[in-house]
């Protein structure tokens, strides 16, 4: 079961890796990419130097992988503490991008990032930490029961609420979401004009589109970094897409 355990590890680390030396090489070599996504080389290096770490410890089994395993979880829970702040950015600025990508799906549903970060980074990060440091836990049960039980119900509760989470995000997108509603959205993301985006940079409109016999209450959040638009059909589902507007503000 360790070497499951370890070879899923390695296998998140290379890849993460891949990603993070992929972004490097293009923020080096292709002009703009590092102006368009704003990175912070230093962060991209630290961030690929983390993963590399990781995936020569796992691999090695060395005697730092309990603490490994440990930050692995702690990063993931404090991801999931600022989620709906953080998200937008992240997903922009973070070396792992392209791991991300695999996940994104389009506008047309968030189940897939759904899955790599609450079952993914949450669910399975807090397991990963609860199976390498099961020494230290054993432990505490016998020298001290009733706080080493207590210590023990935590991960398994962390992972019942990134699973409850998962399911009840995945049964609100089916309960809101529009087809319909999504294609306008789309619609009026891609007719965008860069004067609009900058004219209208930090402020958020509404106003109500047309769309053959139907209306939709349209309400558009603008920003250089991120422009997204909010679409809602008659029927009280809503559709969205958004995405980063860089390329109109150069002097941003």
């Amino acid at each position: 079961m360790r070497l499951v355990f370890r070879l899923i590890n390695i296998a998140v680390a290379l890849v993460s890796l891949a990603s993070a030396l992929a972004v490097m090489y293009s923020d080096l070599t292709v002009p703009g990419y590092r102006e368009h996504y704003r990175d912070a080389l230093w962060f991209v290096i630290a961030y690929a130097a983390v993963q590399a770490v990781m995936l020569v410890e796992f691999a090695r089994d060395g005697r730092f992988v309990p603490w490994l395993a440990l930050l692995k979880a702690a990063a993931a829970w404090l991801f999931l503490a600022n989620f709906t702040s953080l998200w937008p950015y992240w997903r922009m600025w973070t070396p792992a991008r392209y791991v991300y990508a695999l996940f994104d799906w389009g506008q047309s549903t968030r189940i897939g990032l759904y899955a790599f970060v609450f079952l993914g980074r949450g669910a399975w990060n807090t397991l990963n930490a609860f199976y390498f440091t099961q020494p230290a836990w054993r432990r505490l049960r016998i020298t001290h029961p009733l706080i080493g039980r207590i210590v023990t119900a935590v991960p398994p509760a962390g992972i019942v609420l990134c699973i409850w989470m998962f399911m009840q995000l995945v049964r609100e997108e089916a309960r809101t979401f529009s087809p319909e509603a999504q294609a306008v959205a789309q619609q009026i993301y891609d007719g965008l004009e860069c004067d609009a985006v900058r004219t209208n940079d930090g402020k958020t409109t509404d106003d109500v589109r047309q769309g053959g016999e139907r209306r939709y209450h349209v309400r558009i959040a603008w920003g250089c970094v991120q422009t997204r638009v909010l679409v809602q059909a008659e029927d009280g589902r809503m559709g969205a897409a958004a995405g980063p507007q860089v390329a109109c503000c150069p002097g941003s």
